[in-house]
């Protein structure tokens, strides 16, 4: 009867074993081309910024943008590993904007970007125009200064063209974060 009983948990816990690798398999295989997992139950955080999927021997935690019932490729940060892991966002990134004698600081996630991937992904050469300062923006210990007469960003003594939309883009979020 003893015999029976191990022989019966033993085929148990291979089944779910193999179930387990199974889905975490397909799970991963979801998590990387940005889709939600499948195989997993779903635990919405009090506050809804954070949800955990929780599958048979892993874990997927995935912070949210908007609200947990946003469609999943509207995440900020998604991670899975073991049960065990934590994840927490790293910290935000602040830019800091000075005009006119005001600072402000942009803390919101989507403007930080838009703002970040204009500054640092624009091709800078060593021509200056002489247009004049209108604003000063620290990202990262990096000062970018705008330049609106000249639609233009210097960096150090080096300067890049933007194109209008991106010029309007970072005014929009200044006047928006006034």
């Amino acid at each position: 009867m003893k015999k029976k009983i191990y022989i019966g948990a033993g085929i148990i816990l291979v089944i779910l074993i193999v179930a387990g690798i199974i889905t975490n398999y397909a799970d991963s295989g979801r998590v990387t081309t940005g889709h939600e997992p499948k195989y997993c139950i779903k635990i919405v955080s009090n506050d809804g910024s954070k949800v955990t999927y929780w599958g048979l021997g892993y874990k997927v935690i995935r912070y949210v943008g908007v609200s947990p019932n946003e469609p999943y490729e509207n995440n900020i940060g998604v991670k899975m590993g073991s049960w065990f892991m934590n994840y927490d966002l790293p910290n935000e990134k602040v830019i800091t904007i000075e005009y006119e004698g005001k600072t402000i600081e942009i803390n919101n996630y989507d403007d930080i970007n838009k703002i970040y991937n204009i500054l640092v992904n624009s091709k800078y050469n060593s021509e200056i125009c002489d247009g004049i300062n209108t604003h000063k923006i620290i990202i990262d210990n990096e000062v970018y200064y705008l330049k609106e007469s000249c639609q233009e960003i210097q960096k150090g003594d080096k300067q890049s063209k933007i194109s209008k939309e991106d010029l309007d883009t970072i005014l929009k979020i200044i006047d928006s974060n006034k």
